[in-house]
């Protein structure tokens, strides 16, 4: 089943749920030859409005499906075959409370007191990082999305909020 296929099913039994696509600014720009740009209420840079804004344009970036063209969407859907550049979220929230949410899973503290970057948007990065949580940490950082889905070593992978509450 396809991500568009997915969306289509759970939106049937819950009309709030809303596509997003996190998309990795540096990779995009990459295999694309152009930035993702800030649309107000369509698309928003993670990294905006944090200590890392200079990098904003190579950042993770949110992108609200509702409101782009069949073309950008289909374009995503290519780069997520062809690159580690996409995770698709679904869930209730409007894209400025994910993007606030998500903003707020960008730093985690080291157990010697640093801060470092947890680069989640990135599939390969987000794949292990579900395996070595423990049942609490899970819950805490999947939980309030309803699914992630994104694509490990070509294989479709989602992790669900009933994954989120596994121990």
């Amino acid at each position: 089943m396809g991500i568009l296929d997915r969306y289509a099913q759970l939106r049937a039994g819950m009309q709030t749920l809303n596509l997003y696509v996190l998309v990795d600014g540096a990779v995009y720009q990459q295999h694309r030859h152009c930035q993702l740009e800030h649309v107000p209420g369509v698309v928003a840079a993670l990294f905006s409005g944090t200590a890392d804004d200079a990098l904003a344009h190579a950042g993770p970036w949110l992108v609200d499906t509702a409101h782009v063209t069949e073309a950008v969407l289909h374009d995503l859907i290519a780069l997520e075959k062809t690159a580690p550049a996409v995770t698709w979220l679904f869930a209730e929230a409007n894209l400025t409370g994910l993007s606030q949410l998500l903003q707020l899973r960008l730093d985690i503290k080291l157990p010697d007191g640093r801060t470092a970057l947890l680069r989640f948007w990135d599939p390969r990065v987000l794949a292990s990082l579900f395996q070595l949580m423990a049942g609490d940490q899970r819950a805490d950082f999947f939980g309030h999305i309803h699914e992630w889905h994104f694509l490990d070593k070509g294989v479709r992978v989602w992790i669900g909020r009933q994954h989120a509450d596994a121990q």
